[in-house]
């Protein structure tokens, strides 16, 4: 399942997680950074806000899922090698289990 299908609910939930700046600088610019999506950290002048973009983490989803077609276990890998089992525990728990393990 692609990280773009994630359901919306999902999506808010992580972001509500994950757009917060965390004290072990285990966020969203951190999972940027392991995503390789460095440029995403920094807004361009071009740039302009997207009306169905949630967050930072959700405009990073949506960027990592066009570029490299990511997937839904490829996040939980992500989310798990940043430790942040509260991500990753709102990721099984919303996401469709039965399209996770496929």
């Amino acid at each position: 399942m692609s990280v773009r299908e994630l359901p919306l609910q999902a999506r808010y939930q992580l972001a509500e997680l994950l757009d917060r700046q965390d004290p072990g600088g285990r966020d969203w610019s951190a999972l940027a950074s392991s995503l390789g999506l460095q440029d995403r950290l920094l807004p361009t002048e071009q740039e302009e806000p997207d009306a169905l973009q949630l967050s930072r983490l959700d405009g990073l989803l949506d960027a990592w899922a066009t570029e490299t077609g990511a997937t839904v276990r490829d996040l939980h890998g992500q989310l798990v090698k940043l430790g942040r089992t509260d991500a990753v525990e709102t990721l099984l728990s919303l996401a469709l289990l039965f399209q996770y393990i496929n």
